[in-house]
């Protein structure tokens, strides 16, 4: 038993190694009768992009799978039945082009990855950025007898949005607009291109709003007429205030269009003013509101000058007389108990005046025993006027405290 034991411990490293090296060598044969490969792309998946980058260039596919099945698999493999990614989390958007390992895996039990091309790929990222810049129309060559004119654009700006590298060579949005050869206006909605300096389309960029709208007139045979200024109001001025007047300078102004559209034109309007909120005087540059295809010639807009006053009136309260300054040892008579009083200004301030608590001074201070005549007086606020006072005087008759005689009226 002995000698068994030593003839199989007998150089037992040089053994183990022999029979770790035969594994291997099986393991090795089985592997490269069983393994597999698809021929078929496989495209790579980022996983973890940064939100505020993004990634430049289109990702390779993965070309090469090798695989080994499980048993009796089957059916084969499809492109659907492996998946290739990329781990972008730890990506710097500022660091340029950075190599990243590609991971494939089978999303399928029956097949198992045992090696694949590219094992890597490298990728760029850039920071997502945004700006605003303007829409600019790019119109084809008119024909000689069309008078085209500058186009009317809305909005003037937009904002394009995507890689930092990209949109810094944005220059514009371009709108390209068709004249027609007849000589009908451009009035629609136009789409929007990115383009650099030289005009070369840009991508990816995304623009908002993705249109402009564009008005272009086109005239044939044009002639010009000098009509009238009409300014154009909106609303009613706040309670108690007036219209007084509306006054454009200059009072007319030169328009220009086909024949057949000047002769039924009498005036031009301007763009609505609002008045709603004015208590003063108003004075605004605004733009006409013309027809189509009616233009001014020289100038754009027309100064208006808004004049609204406060509504103005009248109104009479019967006032109580009220004895300002007696003295103690002094008996007061008077000869009524009140007087009219009529008052003009703003109808928004008369209407503000309590008529039951509307009181007129008598200042009696440095009258002495006898008959007076005193003319009544009152305080007004700014913008009221005292008309009259009915009756203009009010007689006082003073007597010593305790003398026989009324002290009333």
């Amino acid at each position: 038993m002995s000698r068994l034991l030593r003839a199989i411990v007998y150089n037992w490293p040089l053994k183990i190694a022999a029979i770790a090296l035969a594994t291997l060598l099986y393991a090795g044969l089985v592997v490269s009768q069983t393994t597999f490969e698809i021929p078929v792309a496989i495209q790579i998946t980022p996983l973890h992009q940064p939100t505020n980058a993004v990634l430049l260039g289109n990702l390779p596919p993965v070309t090469r799978i090798r695989y080994v099945s499980a048993g009796d698999p089957g059916a084969g493999p499809t492109p659907a039945s492996f998946r290739a990614t990329i781990d972008l989390a730890g990506v710097d958007p500022k660091a340029g082009s950075t190599y990243v390992k590609v991971d494939v895996e089978s999303v399928d039990p029956r097949f198992l990855v045992v090696d694949y091309e590219p094992r890597g790929i490298n990728v760029q990222l850039d920071p997502f950025t945004s700006k605003d810049v303007p829409v600019r129309v790019q119109t084809n060559t008119p024909p000689p007898n069309l008078d085209v004119r500058s186009p009317d654009i809305s909005p003037e700006t937009v904002t394009v949005s995507g890689p930092a590298s990209v949109v810094n060579l944005v220059v514009a949005a371009r709108a390209d607009v068709l004249i027609d050869p007849s000589g009908i206006d451009v009035d629609r909605d136009v789409p929007l291109t990115p383009v650099d300096i030289l005009g070369n389309f840009l991508r990816p960029i995304e623009i908002s709003p993705q249109t402009a709208h564009v008005h272009i007139a086109v005239l044939n045979g044009r002639e010009t007429k000098l009509v009238p200024v009409n300014p154009t109001t909106v609303g009613t001025p706040p309670s108690g205030y007036i219209l007084v007047s509306v006054v454009a300078d200059p009072a007319a102004v030169l328009v220009e269009a086909d024949a057949n559209k000047l002769e039924t034109l009498a005036k031009a309007d301007t763009q609505p003013i609002p008045i709603g909120a004015v208590t003063g005087t108003l004075s605004v540059d605004v733009g006409f509101a013309l027809p189509a295809d009616v233009l001014p010639v020289g100038q754009t807009t027309v100064h208006v000058t808004v004049t609204i006053q406060p509504d103005t009136g009248t109104r009479t309260f019967a006032a109580g007389l009220v004895l300002v300054g007696q003295h103690a040892d002094l008996s007061y008579r008077i000869s009524t108990g009140q007087v009219f009083v009529a008052i003009g200004g703003p109808l928004a301030d008369l209407d503000r005046i309590d008529a039951s608590a509307f009181t007129v001074n008598l200042d009696v201070s440095t009258l002495t025993p006898g008959v007076h005549e005193l003319e009544p007086s009152l305080n007004l606020q700014a913008g009221l006027r005292l008309l009259s006072i009915q009756p203009p005087t009010v007689t006082v008759t003073v007597t010593p405290a305790g003398s026989p005689g009324p002290s009333g009226p």
